[in-house]
């Protein structure tokens, strides 16, 4: 159980990963240009193959060469949609790491051939780079940014648009020319692995030497990778047009049984998603790819369901065809299926190629056999990928319905001049913050957060405030003029000390709280500050926890991970705080090493509506099949903590059990009984 439990968890991580991820939505993105293809294809050879048009009709060669055009660029199309969504995935600039990935695509997959002074295009070989180089090149890109000091072109007369492009140039250069070192390493490795460890041998029978074809086409169709191509490339293939059986091509033979909707006996799996709950996304793709797959087009599910790259779906993927290829071949064998010598189109529909093939009826029954077979084998494994993936597409679904995401206008320039025209407003607003700080007192209140269950006190949030000469108490309200204006670093120091302080009063009469404190971001990228947490708190264990929003995470992801691990060393949690608003994302979530999470009270008033009440029950059942500690924030009445009770979260913090505290009034607070 411990090892089913194990690479359970291992398939989840993997296919939430945010390559894994990313390369869903590029292919997802790329669904029209999918439907697009398939029909080019159908609709020519629909009409030659019915004789509506003939080769030498203007519209034969219009759709024919458009069909060549969409066919030729397909990896082209791969590339700059992997590229974008990856790199925009990992923090880089997408369209640079479309840009990048196209260029090393073209120049390493062999796309443009150049030859005689001219450029000549061929689409059929670089369809094994329009995966792998994109992948490669983003995250050669992100790990050149890291060699880049932030502050290299922080410069105030540069826009952030010009300086995020100028800190690119030299994590381009340096992903360019890394991959012609890297790039010939994988080919030679996987040159070995396929032509010295895969045995092909052309002394083997016509049946064998298919079924080893059949295993090496799926396993690069696996990998996104057009297999029937690949092969042709590498491995001579003549015994295709031979007898499998007396008067029985092996290619019609495998065309006919084996490929029932394409790669992977596709049918069959449109069949079992049917029986999915309405509305999941691998039904949706079904549907969609129906009328192509009846005409063995795979590339719609292949791409956008997706079976490649999803460990969850390889044994079905590589065992349908298995079963498909032995059942028929002993079928036929055994002589109970009569077949003629006929020439038919890989395109022609299943059921209709087994009426032509067959000489009596049995043909295409051993078709629909194999279809309920195909789709008996494919239920289980869609159905667990469907129940592991498909919460995150409702949660974008409802997110986009709520208008909760954030979007970014693209008339950057045009902002940082409306900035320059307000800097000296700016610059004179910071002087009077920094003067009206100066001229008052900081001050650490602390605000409970009570156990919903047992109405007991669980800690205590840190939230600064600012007491005035004249005793007024205000809310950190500069903070965003001091963000504005990176100069928070002070304010993070005090807060980070009177924290110290704090626990360390509140030691010497007994009392010991856990409590959390806000940061700026930045602080998790200062090694310096790190440190000094550690070695402050250091007689506090399990007694501080640090909240910071998750923007932190989108720049320099590995070094705030280091540093995250780093203070739970020392027995210091970090917290993911205001979650529902700004950006939140639930896939990075997935490879974060924080297991604490606040939900905001903007997410909380979303559930005034149906769709947000859902949204916020959905989420909160995810963060608890990830074993995340949930803490409800802005807890005002007693019907909204009637209502996070009900989703079984535990902790709620707000006005309904008490407001910030001074110091000692929150060393003494007892929690009110509420109903």
């Amino acid at each position: 159980m411990l090892a089913i439990k194990h690479i359970n968890g291992v398939f989840t991580q993997f296919a939430h990963s945010r390559y894994i991820l990313s390369l869903r939505e590029a292919f997802i993105a790329l669904l029209p240009y999918f439907v697009c293809s398939a029909l080019a294809i159908l609709v020519l050879n629909v009409a030659v193959n019915f004789s509506f048009i003939t080769s030498a009709d203007f519209i034969y060669k219009t759709v024919q060469q458009s069909s060549l055009v969409i066919l030729t660029l397909f990896p082209v199309m791969v590339v700059i949609s992997v590229g974008y969504h990856l790199s925009k995935n990992l923090g880089n600039s997408a369209v640079v790491g479309s840009i990048l990935g196209l260029v090393t695509f073209s120049i390493h997959s062999d796309f443009l051939i150049f030859s005689d002074g001219i450029f000549t295009v061929d689409g059929t070989g670089a369809s094994a780079y329009a995966v792998l180089v994109p992948s490669l090149s983003s995250y050669l890109l992100m790990l050149g940014r890291r060699f880049i000091p932030m502050s290299f072109f922080d410069l105030p007369l540069l826009s952030e648009f010009l300086k995020e492009k100028l800190l690119l140039i030299l994590p381009f250069a340096f992903a360019f020319f890394a991959l012609f070192l890297i790039l010939p390493i994988i080919e030679s490795v996987v040159h070995f692995v396929v032509v010295y460890l895969v045995p092909v041998d052309s002394q083997s029978s016509v049946a064998l030497q298919l079924f080893n074809r059949m295993l090496i086409i799926h396993g690069f169709w696996f990998f996104g990778v057009h297999g029937d191509n690949v092969y042709s490339m590498m491995f001579e293939q003549t015994f295709i047009s031979k007898d499998i059986f007396p008067g029985l091509s092996a290619q019609t033979f495998y065309d006919t049984f084996v490929l029932i909707g394409g790669t992977g006996g596709f049918i069959g799996l449109i069949v079992a998603s049917f029986f999915l709950a309405k509305g999941s996304h691998e039904k949706n793709i079904a549907r969609i790819s129906l009328p192509f797959s009846l005409f063995n087009f795979c590339e719609i599910i292949l791409f956008a369901l997706p079976i490649f790259l999803n460990p969850l779906l390889l044994i079905p993927f590589i065992l349908v065809p298995c079963f498909n290829f032995v059942v028929s071949y002993a079928m036929i064998s055994a002589g109970a299926v009569g077949y003629q010598d006929v020439s038919i189109s890989w395109m022609t529909p299943t059921i209709i190629n087994g009426s032509m093939v067959g000489t009596d009826l049995v043909a295409p029954i051993l078709q629909v056999f194999l279809i309920i077979c195909n789709a008996c084998i494919y239920y289980p494994f869609l159905r667990l990928s469907s129940e592991r993936n498909n919460y995150q597409l409702a949660f974008n679904k409802l997110s986009s319905k709520l208008n909760m995401s954030e979007r970014f206008a693209a008339k950057s320039e045009q902002r940082f001049i409306e900035q320059q025209r307000q800097s000296s407003v700016s610059s004179a607003h910071l002087t009077h913050v920094l003067n009206t700080i100066s001229q008052s007192r900081l001050a650490l209140y602390y605000q409970p957060q009570i156990d919903i269950q047992t109405g007991h006190v669980n800690g205590y949030e840190g939230l600064l405030r600012l007491i005035k000469r004249d005793g007024s108490i205000t809310g950190p309200y500069f903070l965003d003029t001091l963000v504005a204006h990176k100069q928070t670093d002070i304010i993070d120091r005090w807060v980070i000390e009177q924290a110290h302080r704090d626990l360390m009063q509140w030691s010497n009469v007994g009392f010991k709280p856990t409590i959390s404190i806000n940061v700026n971001p930045d602080v998790l990228t200062n090694k310096s500050m790190i440190n000094k947490i550690c070695d402050l708190f250091i007689d506090f264990p399990d007694q501080l926890k640090i909240e910071i929003v998750e923007s932190s995470y989108l720049t320099q992801q590995t070094l705030v991970t280091e540093h995250i691990e780093k203070l739970r060393e020392n027995n210091i949690e970090t917290v993911l705080d205001d979650f529902g608003t700004g950006y939140s994302s639930l896939s990075m979530l997935a490879n974060l090493p924080v297991k604490h999470v606040k939900l905001d009270r903007q997410f909380l008033l979303q559930c005034e509506q149906p769709a947000g009440r859902v949204l916020y029950q959905q989420v909160t059942q995810i963060f608890a099949k990830l074993g995340f500690s949930v803490v409800a924030e802005g807890i005002e009445t007693e019907a909204e903590l009637a209502w996070v009770k009900s989703l079984g979260i535990e902790t709620a913090q707000g006005w309904l059990y008490a407001p910030a505290l001074p110091k000692n009034e929150a060393q003494h607070f007892v929690p009110k009984p509420i109903e």
